[in-house]
């Protein structure tokens, strides 16, 4: 089956599916003797207001990447806690696109599931989304959950 997979996670309601998605498989693997690992990440972009605060620094904004990114991933991390399944959250700065692609770069998951569509609707449909994107992009398998 799968000995790692890679859940980008949002927080919008299609990448909760997708972590539903994972978790399922994740339970069905462990029902067979597998143990595959789990990474749940998500992407932090920093807003340009507080870029342009003065004084705003380095600890200033980690601490908004980490908290943000933390609040992104609960729920997501709250439902394999409550299925007793180990995950790896990971928590990076910049666009999600990038992250995900050097996630896979670096830790070669054997599947990314994500959500088809997140939180940037409108500009998915202008530009292409994040998910047909990393579709488009990855040499492993992609999961696109509705």
């Amino acid at each position: 089956m799968f000995r790692s997979v890679l859940v980008p996670v949002d927080g919008s309601e299609p990448s909760l599916r997708a972590v539903g998605f994972a978790l399922d498989l994740v339970r069905g693997a462990l029902s067979c003797g597998e143990h595959p690992t789990v990474a749940l990440l998500t992407a932090v972009a920093i807003p340009q207001a507080l870029v342009l605060v003065a004084g705003t620094g380095e600890e200033t904004i980690d601490d908004y990447v980490q908290t943000t990114g933390r609040e992104t991933l609960a729920p997501a991390n709250a439902l394999f806690v409550e299925a007793g399944i180990d995950v790896t959250l990971k928590i990076v700065l910049g666009p999600a696109f990038d992250a995900i692609l050097h996630e896979v770069k670096a830790t070669s998951p054997d599947v990314v599931i994500m959500g088809k569509r997140g939180l940037g609707e409108l500009r998915g449909l202008l530009l292409g989304s994040v998910s047909d994107r990393v579709s488009h992009h990855l040499q492993v398998p992609v999961v696109l959950v509705p």
